[in-house]
């Protein structure tokens, strides 16, 4: 088991930065997250890119052709650069209980007509040629370039695997990818190179052999072919039927729109148009009773919250003082009749006695008596506090009834804007004739390329039986070495042995992640009762939402927000049952979401997902209370600058979150 934290990421003269930018990434256990935010178009897609490309180089975008990875890094390379484009990413790796520092660093010479790329794995300081030459092999060991995309991901686009046609496969290759059930199509073509050996060594120099052999290759070449055609009609199917969908959704979503919004709103315009002269004046009125409630003079009080009770304090302590000073000075009076009184009945040392263990007391008490009066005097506080309460319902209600008064008014006012002219009505009937013209367009296409599916799909069923067939024969026509042929019967038994078992092992894993998505999906939803079970049927993949009543759920019922959901439920799922431990990035993951969401998701996936996650957000994304839940997770928070006069961006660190925002 390994895992991966990435400490710096280095980016020089490549999309919005030019000057060289350094990124701090490491993070602290307790605190998972490292946040940056920005302006769309400063760079946070840029990063991303560069954290995917410096690993992986060209197989970070799926393994695009050369000429397009080759545009990509032109694309990004800055025309006012100094120097070369280069990425530099500085990581740690665990593995066994040893700790090694790795850095990775791409640098790229870029010509007119020359495109060079140079890879430096430096291992603790020092390059590593070995490790260099080899890094594709031991980064695949750590995690396979085919699941990257399920850890550095854009957020936005997310919502694609939540798509019914795409998300079977895409579930199947991951938890074969992660089953490690690669290795068994790796030794199923080992099998079969062994037959075609076998097949070879068999009567390598009759005629008639070598007339089957180059008969059963041009089979398997041409197997070869129809199967990479069907492949490609399969995503062309995919494709297609989601244009449809959504010209569908546009049709359907113009055509009840229309119907809202058409003739009969049109009919019944005076008497809308009246009805939202009444709710405006109901607001007039809401809003002369709210001025008549501020008009109370006790309602300010209603305000003062905390120093009302302060108030309350402040005025029992200063009638406390008037009374001791009113005590003081009677009693005052009273020694000094008392002591003028009784001077000529006794003598002169008692009379002195007296009168010090008077003047003692009334000093204490003239000092208890003594302290500071700052308020006037006023009646006393519990006297006027009905009246205070009685302002503030006045003027809640008063407000409560003029909120309900302008939310009538803006559905009047949206009402009487929907009512269309005369002329708008023909124009929608024409928009909606082309909306129509573009589903009927899309269902041709769609059956076009089904038809075409079908028909490539038949003669890929028709050369797997003339290989199978040819192969029989080669077996025993050739069986000139009984060992040879013994190896043939049993590649053959093997291979559909480790196909069966491939599939069994597939409908077994579709159980847990059936629980694992709807474990997390339940976890971010804010709708508790609107999903019972995500389903992975064990057999197709397909995946079905069943509801609370156990009926299906159809996908497009949910909104785009929940879709998101849904699909980062599936990378979740996925993630946690990956042993090797890898940081997860996501680019602008919050903007489809309401602010419950954002939250649960902070909650439930940045916070647990992996020990440490690169979140890059715009401004508005991580706000307010959303950006206070984040920071309680977050080790540092940094963000990138675009400068209108330098044309470049900065990266720059915001004071550390766990001195700017209270945990």
């Amino acid at each position: 088991m390994s895992k991966v934290t990435f400490l710096t990421l280095g980016v020089q003269n490549l999309g919005p930065f030019r000057d060289r930018q350094t990124v701090p990434l490491s993070v602290r256990a307790s605190k998972p997250v490292v946040l940056v935010k920005a302006l769309n178009g400063s760079g946070k897609t840029t990063l991303l890119t560069c954290l995917q490309v410096v690993l992986y180089g060209n197989k970070a975008l799926g393994g695009i052709r050369g000429s397009e990875y080759e545009q990509l890094i032109r694309g990004l390379q800055r025309n006012d650069a100094i120097g070369q484009p280069c990425i530099e990413l500085e990581l740690s790796i665990e593995t066994n209980g040893e700790h090694e520092i790795l850095r990775i660093a791409r640098e790229w010479s870029i010509k007119r007509d020359t495109f060079q790329e140079q890879l430096a794995v430096s291992r603790n300081g020092q390059v590593d040629f070995q490790l260099t030459q080899n890094w594709e092999d031991y980064l695949d060991d750590i995690l396979p370039a085919e699941l990257l995309q399920l850890f550095l991901f854009d957020g936005e686009k997310i919502e694609a695997l939540a798509n019914p046609k795409t998300l079977p496969d895409m579930l199947r290759r991951a938890t074969e990818a992660f089953l490690g059930i690669g290795g068994i199509d790796t030794l199923a073509k080992d099998l079969n190179a062994v037959e075609r050996r076998s097949l070879l060594q068999a009567r390598s120099s009759s005629g008639d052999y070598e007339t089957a052999k180059a008969e059963l290759q041009t089979l398997e070449s041409g197997l070869a072919e129809a199967a990479d055609k069907a492949a490609m009609l399969k995503q062309s199917e995919a494709h297609v039927t989601n244009l449809l969908e959504t010209a569908r959704q546009a049709y359907e979503r113009f055509a009840a729109e229309a119907q809202r919004s058409g003739l009969a709103a049109y009919e019944k315009a005076a008497e809308v148009r009246a009805a939202e002269h009444a709710a405006r004046k109901r607001v007039g009125d809401a809003e002369q009773a709210v001025c008549d409630a501020l008009a109370d003079p006790h309602l300010p009080f209603a305000s003062l919250g905390g120093l009302w009770g302060s108030y309350k304090a402040l005025w029992a302590t200063e009638r406390e003082t008037r009374s001791g000073l009113q005590l003081y000075e009677a009693i005052a009076r009273r020694d000094a009749r008392l002591i003028k009184s009784i001077s000529n009945l006794i003598p002169q040392t008692s009379l002195n006695i007296v009168s010090e263990a008077l003047a003692s007391d009334a000093a204490q008490l003239k000092a208890s008596a003594s302290r500071q009066l700052v308020l006037v005097e006023t009646p006393p506080p519990d006297a006027i506090e009905p009246f205070i309460e009685t302002a503030k319902t006045r003027y809640e209600a008063a407000l409560q009834t003029l909120e309900g008064a302008k939310l009538e008014l803006e559905g009047m006012e949206r009402q009487v804007a929907a009512i269309p002219r005369g002329e708008q009505l023909a124009d929608m009937l024409v928009e909606m004739k082309g909306k129509a013209a573009a589903v009927s367009k899309a269902e041709a296409e769609l059956e076009t390329v089904q038809q075409q599916l079908a028909e490539i799909q038949r003669s890929v069923q028709h050369l797997e039986a003339r290989v199978s067939a040819s192969k029989v024969r080669m077996t025993k026509e050739f069986q000139g070495q009984a060992l040879d042929s013994k190896a043939l019967a049993a590649g053959q038994r093997s291979k559909e042995v480790l196909a069966l078992f491939k599939e069994r092992l597939l409908a077994a894993k579709a159980e847990w992640l059936s629980s694992a998505i709807t474990a997390e999906f339940t976890a971010l939803m804010r709708k508790k009762r609107l999903v019972k079970t995500v389903h992975v049927d064990p057999a197709t993949y397909q995946v079905s939402i069943l509801d609370t009543t156990g009926s299906e759920l159809p996908m497009a019922r949910l909104s785009a927000g929940e879709r998101q959901l849904l699909a980062i439920s599936v990378l979740s799922a996925l993630i946690r049952k990956r042993k090797s431990r890898f940081p997860v990035v996501v680019d602008t993951p919050l903007a489809r979401l309401d602010r419950t969401h954002r939250s649960s998701l902070i909650r439930q996936f940045f916070a647990k997902v992996s020990h440490q996650v690169l979140v890059l957000s715009t401004d508005e994304e991580v706000e307010g209370d959303v950006f206070t839940e984040m920071a309680k997770h977050a080790s540092h928070t940094h963000l990138i600058i675009f400068s209108d006069e330098e044309r470049c961006s900065s990266v720059r660190p915001w004071a550390d979150t766990t001195e700017s925002v209270a945990p």
